[in-house]
């Protein structure tokens, strides 16, 4: 009896054995293993070791599967990492024309220095800027010696300004004195009183010896008269409160 439970199991194992070996290369899974464990098959020992066996292959074939995927895809990457060295390459070599801005600027600064157009003390700022921004340039000395020379200019510019405004002044008073003192000529009076307020011919000549709608008259020896060939009373001529011109008193009718 115990021979032929023993055959009858052999039988079973062999006759499962078949199915595994035929469904080996196919469709073993966990879920058919699973069906053969309903069926009594295995003991729980071999369902875990099979288990086991199963996953290491699925695992093995979705390695495979990545790998061979990993290969399709790396013509493609390899192009993609060229592409961005291509692009690094172009980055350095457009970021070497800005490593040494200071000849930029240096350049600039000479064509500012020889534009006659160019404003002195914009290009002093220009020269000024860069002799603090690039101590160490080899062109430091050159700025330096423009800034030294537009220093140079506007201050000559500002001296002769200065004088010249010193001269004018100096000729003003001049004519006043000579104002003050009768002894302008008609038109230098006209020059002198043209645009004058009537305030301001106050304040210098004083109050008119009469007036006339919008003359005024000085009498006494003013300005020279043409026709009379001597010096006779002014007449100012005003209009909306404003010097106008200046000419020799009339004679009384």
């Amino acid at each position: 009896m115990r021979r032929r439970l023993l055959l009858f199991c052999g039988a079973g194992t062999l006759a499962f054995l078949g199915q595994v070996s035929a469904h080996a290369d196919k469709q073993l899974s966990p879920d058919l293993i699973d069906q053969y464990d309903h069926r009594g098959y295995f003991t729980p020992n071999f369902k875990q070791a099979v288990r086991d066996l199963v996953n290491a292959r699925e695992q093995l074939q979705k390695a495979q599967g990545e790998q061979k995927k990993f290969e399709q895809d790396l013509p493609g990457l390899e192009q993609q990492v060229a592409e961005a060295r291509a692009k690094t390459v172009a980055l350095r070599q457009e970021l070497a024309q800005y490593d040494h801005p200071e000849e930029n600027d240096f350049t600039e600064l000479q064509a500012r220095m020889n534009d006659p157009a160019a404003k002195p003390e914009e290009v002093l700022a220009l020269a000024q800027a860069f002799v603090w921004t690039y101590p160490a340039s080899p062109h430091a000395s050159d700025a330096q010696e423009y800034l030294s020379t537009l220093q140079r200019k506007l201050a000559d510019q500002q001296q002769a300004e200065k004088d010249a405004e010193a001269a004018r002044e100096a000729a003003h008073a001049q004519l006043v004195q000579r104002a003050l003192a009768h002894d302008l000529s008609i038109a230098e009076w006209r020059d002198f009183l043209r645009g004058m307020s009537e305030n301001d011919v106050v304040k210098l000549l004083g109050q008119p010896s009469s007036t006339q709608d919008d003359y005024w008259f000085y009498d006494g020896e003013w300005v020279v008269s043409p026709a009379q060939a001597r010096k006779v009373g002014m007449q100012i001529n005003f209009e909306a409160g404003r010097v106008i011109t200046v000419d020799a008193k009339p004679p009384p009718p």
